[in-house]
């Protein structure tokens, strides 16, 4: 799945491209002699200046109003489909349902993708089919969509193995920072905490200086092994470079957030680890925040090692 910043751009673009579509059939005409349908006539400037504000404002909205938006899409092209003034235009039009595969498969969950697929498939055979068009277009349209989302699932999934880590499988920084902006960005939304917290295994570089890098690697992979099971729903474990990783905890101010790394760092026993966390603060830049939790996270070190402490300014 993608972060919000993306997905509200790519919506709002393809609901723009939709409208222009519509508008294209509206101002040249078809072929029919029947005039054009107000359906068209309204659906067309309204889908223009609906994709216009979310590709602008979309990155500050839920993702549940995407998963609308492409069900409330899917509708729209069947309406206009439908409302078109004779087979050709209908058939023209129809080609829309391809950003349902599109979005669909790009910016949600295989299994939601394909529910959205199947929907957008049979709402283009039935619209089609009550606009009398023959079988053959239908069934070649919808093996147009069926491979559509396949290529585009595929790239989607070659894509997001980019911000994964190879050793651990944990996201790694560059899905960290996209986890950070989107998650930030929703608790200044809905004023709600937000803590992370900066991880490190102590004396990493001696273990690997004296049993080699293997034995470094066993390491990294036994702490994302023993937390990711342990982390509260909702949560973003990362490795955040060599052998420091990072824990989003939404919805956890910072005393909560503390015991909850306290915790899985005693559950991990067996790897020495020193902690850091910070609790965002209301208007705080990203860089300031995970900025508090390194500081935390340095005191954490310069006490000892092997605990856990929370930032408090002052």
């Amino acid at each position: 799945m993608t972060s919000a910043r993306v997905t509200g751009p790519v919506i709002g673009a393809l609901y723009v491209a939709g409208g222009l579509a519509v508008l294209a059939i509206v101002l040249l005409g078809g072929s029919g002699d029947d005039g054009v349908s107000p359906v068209l006539t309204a659906i067309g400037p309204l889908a223009l200046l609906a994709g216009g504000a979310v590709v602008r404002w979309g990155h500050h909205l839920p993702r549940s109003v995407f998963h609308l938006m492409v069900l409330l899409g899917t509708a729209l092209i069947s309406a206009v489909v439908y409302a078109a003034p004779d087979r050709t235009s209908a058939v023209a039009l129809a080609g829309m349902y391809l950003f349902i595969a599109v979005a669909a498969f790009f910016l949600f969950a295989l299994p939601v993708a394909s529910a959205y697929l199947g929907t957008a498939i049979g709402a283009c055979t039935v619209v089609l089919t009550l606009c009398g068009v023959a079988a053959g277009p239908v069934v070649a349209l919808a093996i147009v969509m069926a491979a559509m989302g396949l290529v585009v699932a595929t790239l989607a999934r070659r894509a997001s193995a980019a911000s994964l880590d190879g050793l651990t499988g944990l996201a790694n920084r560059r899905g960290f920072d996209d986890a950070l902006e989107e998650t930030v960005r929703f608790a200044v939304r809905t004023g709600t905490d937000l803590s992370v917290a900066l991880v490190d295994i102590d004396h990493f570089k001696s273990t690997n200086d004296q049993h080699g890098h293997a034995a470094g690697d066993e390491l990294l992979r036994t702490v994302a092994d023993e937390w990711l099971p342990r982390v509260p729903r909702g949560s973003v474990l990362a490795r955040h470079g060599g052998d420091e990783f990072a824990l989003l905890l939404p919805a956890h101010a910072g005393p909560a957030a503390l015991a909850v790394v306290e915790q899985l760092r005693v559950a991990c026993a067996g790897v020495p680890l020193s902690i850091g966390v910070a609790q965002h603060e209301p208007g705080e830049p990203t860089s300031r925040f995970m900025r508090r939790a390194d500081s935390a996270l340095y005191r954490a070190k310069a006490a000892g090692r092997a605990r856990s402490l929370l930032h408090e300014d002052g």
